[in-house]
């Protein structure tokens, strides 16, 4: 968490001296906020290395020039991995909870994909079966009002995101955006006393735009229903994007994406079991560590995985990386006998070799 400001801290609040030497607030995340200070959080995310990985290793192994921003969101072969329900390994999508909800939705655009990335959450879950019955049209897609239909459309006329909530309080209830945003910020906070002020100010901004009472009245208890319960879409369309990115590099160049990911869970057994598993089931040839391929990680060569010599077990570090720069200097090992006249004296020991 970082805090911001455009001029000393010391001026606006009280700090000490944290972990590493670091400046740290003696106030808490609220109470910098109410002193008029912006807070920022920082997430670290491992996907996004295996994410650089892997185009890194589709430009070596493939001997192609890949864009991934460049992608087409709407390509069918990557929706097949979500409505397959094929997200191992990726971002946002592995657990065996939103893989049932992907089989029953089977999402047929980007925009799906990210509605389901917000309901599956503690909260907005409930809305899941209707969503899926309004898309299957088991159900029919209604609107408390013709117009929220363009705001409420994409998601089947359920308000999925706290976005919406803002677009309708401005669009009927006559909010300004900064009002808009105090409506979203008291319910996803659960600020039960803001949020019924707030219905007697949409509701007379409503019948100044010509609305009646009753239509104002339901509206709102619409956006009380469902916009509780809703989901933030900028960080859900964020997330979905690369977790889409990560899919369709599965769905088009899979030898690249397993090589990433068998990088990512080294040292990790039942991980690594599973993921080869998964990659021979796709028809990607997965080699064994190869003393004159190998590198010290998983490698693509002609659209083929070579195991790593770090995954041996026991295998020294210093010595992995003697036999690295032997082979380098000396080009590869010819057999056995090459092999142990060439390796430092120190490493000859039986259990070693």
């Amino acid at each position: 968490g970082i805090i911001l400001s455009d001029d000393d801290l010391v001026d606006h609040v009280p700090v000490q001296i944290g972990g590493d030497g670091i400046l740290m607030s003696q106030f808490a995340k609220n109470q910098v906020e109410e002193v008029g200070l912006l807070k920022m959080d920082f997430l670290g995310l491992r996907n996004l290395s295996i994410l650089e990985n892997t185009i890194t290793l589709i430009k070596k192994g493939y001997h192609i020039d890949f864009d991934i921003r460049k992608i087409n969101l709407d390509d069918p072969e990557t929706l097949k991995i979500y409505q397959n329900a094929e997200t191992s390994g990726i971002f946002q999508f592995e657990s065996a909870g939103i893989r049932g909800v992907l089989t029953k939705l089977k999402p047929t655009s980007f925009e799906d994909v990210a509605a389901v990335n917000a309901l599956y959450r503690p909260g907005p879950i409930q809305n899941i079966d209707e969503f899926i019955a309004r898309k299957h049209g088991e159900r029919p897609i209604t609107y408390p009002s013709k117009e929220l239909e363009g705001i409420l459309k994409q998601t089947y006329g359920i308000m999925v995101y706290q976005e919406q909530v803002m677009q309708v309080a401005s669009t009927m209830g006559g909010f300004t955006l900064g009002q808009a945003d105090s409506l979203r910020r008291a319910m996803s906070k659960k600020k039960h006393d803001i949020i019924s002020q707030m219905e007697v100010m949409f509701i007379n901004g409503a019948m100044k735009k010509g609305y009646t009472h009753e239509v104002a009245k339901k509206v709102y208890a619409y956006i009380m229903e469902f916009g509780d319960y809703g989901f933030n879409r900028s960080h859900a369309v964020a997330y979905s994007k690369m977790s889409f990115e990560l899919a369709y590099i599965k769905a088009h160049y899979p030898a690249a994406f397993f090589a990433a990911l068998l990088n990512s869970v080294i040292g990790n057994p039942r991980k690594t079991k599973d993921y080869v598993l998964e990659a021979k089931n796709k028809g990607v040839k997965v080699h064994h560590p190869d003393i004159n391929i190998s590198q010290s990680l998983y490698i693509l060569r002609n659209g083929e995985i070579y195991f790593g010599l770090s995954c041996i077990k026991s295998l020294r570090k210093n010595f992995l990386q003697d036999i690295l720069q032997e082979r380098k200097r000396s080009g590869i090992f010819k057999n056995m006998e090459d092999f142990l006249q060439r390796i430092n004296k120190r490493y000859l020991k039986r259990e070693l070799i």
